[in-house]
Parts: C-alpha cells; sequence; structure tokens
C-alpha cells in the first residue's frame, strides 16, 4: 500500500494495537479493538499481531458483510415503516435554521434529500460515518474489511456477535425530541464554517486529525470513550445504546462463547475497551479477566 503524503500520518513507531486474551481450560478468545475506515498504507499490524492471527480458528466481527445484509433484510418492513412515517428533519426545524441544516449536510458530501428524509438518530450517526469524494479514510483499507478479507481467502469461518440491522433498528427508535432541540441550538450557533476539513497544520502522530489512529496503533487505552456528539440527552442517548447496552450484550455472548472449544478473535470498534462502561469493566462484572498480551 502506498503511504499517506498527508505529514500527520507519518508514523515514526512500530504499531501494537491492544490485544487481550480471554480463556479457560480449552477456549482461548483473543479480543481485538478496531478502527472501522483508515487511510490507505496506514500501518496497525506486527508480527505478533500475525503470529495471533494465524493460531485463530475463527474471526467474529460486530457483523460480517453477508451477516449485517442477511439482517438488514430481516428487518427492512420494519426500517422501511418507520422511515416512512418519520416526517423530514427540515420541516420540523425553525425556518431560521433550515438554510444551516441544508449547509451542514451539503458539507459533508452527502444528498440532501437522503438526509433530510432520514430518521434523525441515523442522520445525526451519518455525519460520523459519511466518507465524501476525496476523504481519506475509507472501509476499504479499516480492519474489519481486511480481516474479513483475509479470512475468506484462508477459508476461516467469519461470525457476528451482533444484528446489525437490530442495532439499526434501536436508533431508529430512540426518542428524538431532545435531540432535535439540540440540533435546533447547535445550528443557531454554527458559523457555517467545516472546521472539521480545515488544515490544522499538524506534523506529528501527537496532534491533529489523525491523533486517535495514531493513539490506537501504538496501544493506547483511553480512560473514557467519546463518540463526539457533546455531553447533551443526544450524547448520552447514543452513547447508552451504541455502548453501555451493547457492551453488556457482548460480555453475556463471550461469557456463554468459553464454553465452546476453540480459538477466535473478536474483533471490535475500539472504543468499547474504553470508559467505564466498557467491554472489559461488563467482563470483570461477571467474573471473567480478560489480560492484555501486549
Amino acid at each position: 500500500q502506498a503511504p499517506s503524503a498527508d505529514p500527520a500520518l507519518a508514523q515514526d513507531y512500530e504499531p501494537r494495537p491492544a490485544i487481550w486474551r480471554l480463556a479457560d481450560a480449552d477456549t482461548t478468545i483473543f479480543l481485538f479493538g478496531t478502527i472501522h475506515l483508515l487511510p490507505e498504507g496506514f500501518r496497525w499490524r506486527n508480527p505478533q499481531f500475525d503470529q495471533v492471527l494465524a493460531s485463530v480458528d475463527t474471526l467474529v466481527l460486530e457483523s460480517s458483510t453477508q451477516d449485517a445484509e442477511h439482517s438488514l433484510a430481516v428487518h427492512s418492513g420494519k426500517i422501511a415503516a418507520l422511515t416512512a412515517a418519520t416526517p423530514s428533519i427540515s420541516s420540523r426545524l425553525s425556518p431560521a435554521v433550515r438554510g444551516k441544516w441544508r449547509q451542514l449536510i451539503e458539507q459533508s458530501g452527502q444528498p440532501f434529500a437522503l438526509v433530510d428524509r432520514m430518521p434523525l438518530p441515523l442522520a445525526i450517526m451519518g455525519f460520523g460515518y459519511s466518507v465524501g469524494e476525496g476523504a481519506v479514510s475509507s472501509y476499504e483499507f479499516g480492519v474489519e474489511t481486511v480481516l474479513e478479507a483475509e479470512f475468506a481467502a484462508t477459508g476461516r469461518p467469519v461470525e457476528s456477535i451482533e444484528s446489525h440491522g437490530g442495532v439499526l433498528l434501536s436508533l431508529m427508535r430512540l426518542d428524538d425530541e431532545a435531540m432535535l432541540r439540540e440540533l435546533e441550538a447547535d445550528l443557531a450557533s454554527w458559523p457555517g464554517t467545516d472546521a472539521a476539513m480545515a488544515d490544522s497544520g499538524a506534523t506529528t502522530p501527537d496532534e491533529g486529525p489523525w491523533a486517535m489512529e495514531h493513539a490506537w496503533a501504538q496501544g493506547r487505552i483511553a480512560e473514557d470513550f467519546d463518540l463526539g456528539l457533546g455531553p447533551g440527552k443526544t450524547g448520552r442517548a447514543f452513547h447508552r445504546v451504541l455502548l453501555t447496552r451493547r457492551n453488556a450484550a457482548w460480555a453475556r455472548w463471550l461469557e456463554a462463547r468459553l464454553d465452546q472449544p476453540g480459538t477466535i478473535m473478536v474483533a471490535v470498534g475500539a472504543g468499547h475497551f474504553e470508559g467505564r462502561d466498557s467491554l472489559l469493566a461488563m467482563l470483570a462484572e461477571r467474573g471473567l479477566s480478560a489480560v492484555r498480551i501486549n
């Protein structure tokens, strides 16, 4: 892979993203925190990781590509009904900020007509995961994409720890009145510039827009994880649905999986291993200890 021309992406260190081992007498589960989107050429593997991966029988993702497509098909009726019953976001905003709402969507590179008709929680999440033309990071180079392709090439199975469609439905069912009020206030105070796209001038791994990726690649674990949606009701609601509830469910899944012999790797978003309600904390509540091995 070609290295990026962005000087803030230069890596003057050997990567060592965190890996944990959860095991009993006949089962070993390696836990690996991932980054879903990465720039081409960004290094995150090392010999220890490749050695661990070679020992694994099965890869478990949040949801494999095949399972995600199936679960979306299963829930398509409910998703379509909820979407159809939702009025456009712009019609719920005051006239004073509707223009800014359009401007924000257009600056993100997404089609206004599509985003404006989404349930509000999905529209908000879309700004965190949208990949417009010319974007540096891509799912193509993200950890899950790379690992899933590697397991497919070697004939090893890829499983899912949850239903992608189910998670989507849980987001769509969030009470969005508080979100709408916070969006209204944020748009009213927004100057109309896209700060996220501004050149930070960063030249080292510890600063600028790639600080999170560099910290992850160096194995740093933050005391808390921030979805970037602020401390208000919107941020708390997303944290509850996307992190707390899922971490608790995954901890139950992992405890049950220990009853099945073999060696697997569970590769899920790195944020699930950070904070007071992390997956590691949820495992500890169940009397299970995952030991970091690097």
